[in-house]
């Protein structure tokens, strides 16, 4: 399933918070902005008050750093509470719905369907779709946002060491494309895996007198030793896939930040480059790398996601064999 069709399938339960959403985003702009501002504020301390020693400038730093810490933890409380109730009323919608569909299935859908996989769909997999949703959406418009401000503050101190640093971003885009299918076959195996434990363990522990009287317990236990086994194996998988990829995006980060370190070494000898500008551009050079990655593995965040999101879907679109029957209008009751 397309990540629009899933995006245009559940966009309508983020009405009730849907005008917070506006609040959050303005918190997105300004965090970013006060990284860079206290990043700066390092450089005034290495090139104006380190170097030549001038001790007049500390308390105005000092005021300067507490007043961003101030601010900037007063704008990470506001936005925690903020998105937090955005999502969890999100949530409250979709599980409210989803459960109340499943409660109008007929009986022949329970038969064909074990209860435990349907249980990690209501609550495991309506989280995942919230992540692909909100929390997805919100998030990759902060990594934009972060690399906008810190490109513009990378071009502003040194254009050329800028221009260098992004030779790489390619990089993190070819190599997120190359395990998104990985990604999004693991996660959906690790997903099925999970239902088929929770299956297991509802159908033996709710017929326990009958597994105890039949003395089935051994066998119980055996296939649930499988189903626990296909899903740690799953895991594995999917594991190792995540940690190959971050080994080669952090490969792919320390060279683009040696090649800027020479570069900007020589820029420093050269008299072109302050030490303070140096150890600004480097330290905004690791921020803004952490976007790019960011971007570049939201693919594969939003790959993981839309395997639950099309369990959910696939619940969703599941329809009553009988329908209640209505009266016809005008229809008089049969005398008798």
């Amino acid at each position: 399933m397309a990540l629009r069709d899933v995006f245009r399938r559940f966009w309508p339960y983020t009405r009730g918070g849907r005008r917070w959403l506006v609040v959050i985003l303005a918190f997105v702009v300004l965090g970013p902005a006060v990284d860079a501002a206290e990043i700066w504020l390092f450089k005034i301390v290495i090139d104006d008050m380190l170097v030549p020693r001038n001790l007049y400038l500390l308390l105005p730093i000092a005021l300067a750093y507490l007043a961003f810490t101030f601010f900037a933890g007063t704008l990470a409380f506001a936005d925690e509470v903020t998105s937090t109730w955005v999502s969890e009323r999100f949530l409250l919608a979709l599980r409210s719905d989803l459960f109340r569909h499943v409660e109008g299935l007929s009986l022949g859908f329970f038969e064909r369907r074990r209860l435990g996989d349907v249980l990690s769909r209501v609550t495991g997999d309506v989280d995942a779709v919230e992540t692909f949703l909100l929390s997805g959406i919100v998030n990759a418009i902060a990594q934009v946002m972060r690399l906008g401000i810190f490109l513009g503050v990378l071009f502003y101190l040194r254009w050329e060491l800028t221009v260098l640093a992004l030779v790489i971003a390619p990089l993190f885009w070819w190599t997120a494309r190359r395990f998104s299918r990985r990604v999004k076959a693991a996660a959906r195996e690790r997903r099925r895996r999970s239902g088929s434990v929770s299956a297991v363990t509802e159908e033996a522990l709710g017929n326990i007198v009958l597994v105890q009287a039949y003395n089935r317990q051994r066998w119980e236990h055996g296939r649930f030793e499988r189903e626990n086994l296909g899903r740690f194996r799953a895991a594995m998988t999917s594991a190792r896939i995540g940690a190959v990829y971050a080994t080669v995006i952090d490969v792919i980060e320390l060279a683009g930040a040696l090649l800027v370190m020479g570069l900007g070494t020589w820029e420093l000898t050269q008299g072109r480059l302050t030490l303070g500008g140096l150890m600004v551009f480097l330290t905004l050079l690791s921020r803004l790398y952490s976007p790019i990655r960011g971007i570049s593995g939201l693919s594969n965040t939003f790959y993981s996601a839309s395997a639950a999101a099309e369990r959910i879907i696939e619940l969703l679109d599941q329809r009553p064999q009988v329908v209640q029957a209505t009266t016809p209008p005008g229809a008089r009751p049969r005398a008798r």
